[in-house]
């Protein structure tokens, strides 16, 4: 959305911005879910926008150091995991952790043409919308690279390449053990998550969209109360 070729898309958003209603302050950045307290590479282009009249001063947040791994995101989650009823249908209340269940099937040549498994100590990949193209497990070795654009698993370990369950990709996204996911295919699972901005992320942007307009709002207290002092002497 940055990119140059894209000028004349992002100057129709900030129109549309400026030019609704009272108009809008348009402040817009590149962020990396990873530097938020998510364990997954993923970057989005955010677009917040506050009334003109307003004159707030956002500032986007700078995000954390410490990045978390997917060790420490879904590492507990290596047991009970089910797969999916006849490839892609829930197994309802038979989960012993809920929605740990991946889609079965094999994998389409664009998927197999890059490798699809992170190690323990790196973040994943991104979580996608489709159950198709979501990351293999970390369990697996990193597949095989045979020439560009083409891959294939290590030979003799083939049983270790599954999806990330469905609860495994919430963890990556975020989402608290008890938010639980209703579906009858296990791909609508999928989507919903990966449809999903990241919790942590969603969080750490709110807080400071909160805390500029608190800003303000404490601002207007203090001169409203600077002008009933100054009128009452």
């Amino acid at each position: 959305m940055l990119l140059l070729r894209h000028k004349d898309a992002l100057e129709n958003i900030k129109n549309h911005f400026r030019n609704a209603g009272v108009g809008y302050d348009l402040h817009f950045k590149l962020l990396n879910a990873k530097d938020f307290n998510v364990p997954q590479d993923r970057k989005r282009v955010f677009f917040i926008g506050f009334r003109s009249d307003l004159k707030v001063n956002f500032k986007f947040p700078i995000g954390f150091k410490k990045q978390i791994s997917l060790k420490d995101a879904i590492g507990d989650l290596t047991e009970n995991v089910l797969v999916a009823k006849n490839g892609k249908g829930a197994n309802n209340g038979n989960c012993v952790i809920p929605n740990h269940e991946y889609m079965a099937g094999g994998f389409s040549s664009m998927f197999m043409s890059r490798n699809r498994v992170r190690s323990w100590d790196e973040v994943s990949f991104t979580i996608q919308a489709g159950a198709r193209h979501a990351p293999l497990h970390t369990q697996a070795p990193k597949m095989k690279f045979i020439e560009q654009n083409k891959r294939e698993f290590v030979q003799g370990q083939e049983e270790l390449y599954r999806r990330l369950s469905v609860r495994e990709c919430a963890r990556i996204q975020t989402f608290p053990d008890n938010f639980i996911f209703y579906y009858d295919n296990i791909s609508a699972g999928y989507k919903m998550i990966g449809n999903a901005v990241p919790v942590n992320l969603a969080y750490n942007l709110a807080k400071e969209i909160k805390q500029s307009l608190s800003s303000i709002l404490f601002d207007k207290k203090q001169k409203s109360a600077a002008k009933l002092e100054k009128t009452t002497y």
